[in-house]
């Protein structure tokens, strides 16, 4: 299962693009006050082509889609993402209609947005070591810091 989370629009709106590679049934669309909020393909073409018809539009992946991973071994699941300062897993069995929602899932804050980008590699790593392999691989593309660092030093009394 492959997911692209994209905003843009006018008002900005959120939509997913999904592709599921073992389907149990058709794809769908999910609409709201005519917008298309989740696309559920079952082809990868036509999921690559809708994918490049939003970003065409103006739409833009969202950080933790482009950090979106997924890894199987020995009947096993893992999926990571980075989400600002968080990294986000989710495990569980592969089954013949896994999803993202199922397993368990878990989330770690850190301090800041580099530690949290070097947990993410160490973790990718961690899993590749224990024979892990990605699901349609892709290069990772790590966005910069949403934030400005903050300054330290000391403050001028007045």
């Amino acid at each position: 299962m492959l997911v692209r989370e994209l905003v843009g629009g006018d008002p900005p709106y959120a939509c997913k693009v999904i592709f599921l590679d073992q389907p149990a049934g058709f794809g769908h669309r999910v609409t709201d006050a005519g917008r298309v909020v989740e696309h559920v393909l079952t082809r990868h073409a036509e999921f690559e082509a809708a994918v490049a018809e939003k970003l065409a539009e103006g739409f833009a992946e969202t950080d933790r889609s482009l950090t979106r991973r997924v890894f199987v071994a020995d009947g096993m699941f893992w999926v990571v993402a980075l989400d600002g300062a968080a990294v986000r897993t989710r495990f569980g069995k592969v089954r013949a209609d896994w999803r993202e929602a199922s397993g368990e899932g878990g989330e770690r804050e850190y301090r800041d947005r580099d530690r949290a980008v070097a947990a993410y590699h160490r973790a990718v790593a961690a899993k590749e070591a224990e024979g892990y392999q990605e699901l349609h691989p892709r290069p990772v593309v790590i966005p910069d810091s949403p934030m400005p660092p903050k300054r330290s030093g000391k403050r001028k009394s007045r």
